[in-house]
């Protein structure tokens, strides 16, 4: 299958969730790089809410994905 024949909206989700995985992995990457720096009390201040933006992010994209699956499938 060619990436034309999917739906747009799965195209999106696709891009959306390589950018988030992207962007959890660099902020563990960044948590990390502080630790061995010896800045990691910054870190620790901002990971609640860095936290919860990324969990509810995650959650909508996944929501989002599921429907997307079912309306490739339906098609």
């Amino acid at each position: 299958m060619t990436a034309k024949k999917f739906n747009p909206l799965f195209r999106v989700i696709v891009k959306a969730l390589k950018y988030f995985s992207f962007i959890v992995f660099g902020f563990l990457l960044a948590a990390f790089l502080s630790e061995m720096i010896g800045t990691s009390q910054i870190t620790i201040n901002f990971f609640p809410l860095i936290f919860e933006y990324i969990w509810r992010a995650g959650i909508i994209l996944l929501a989002v994905a599921g429907a997307a699956v079912l309306i490739e499938s339906f098609r």
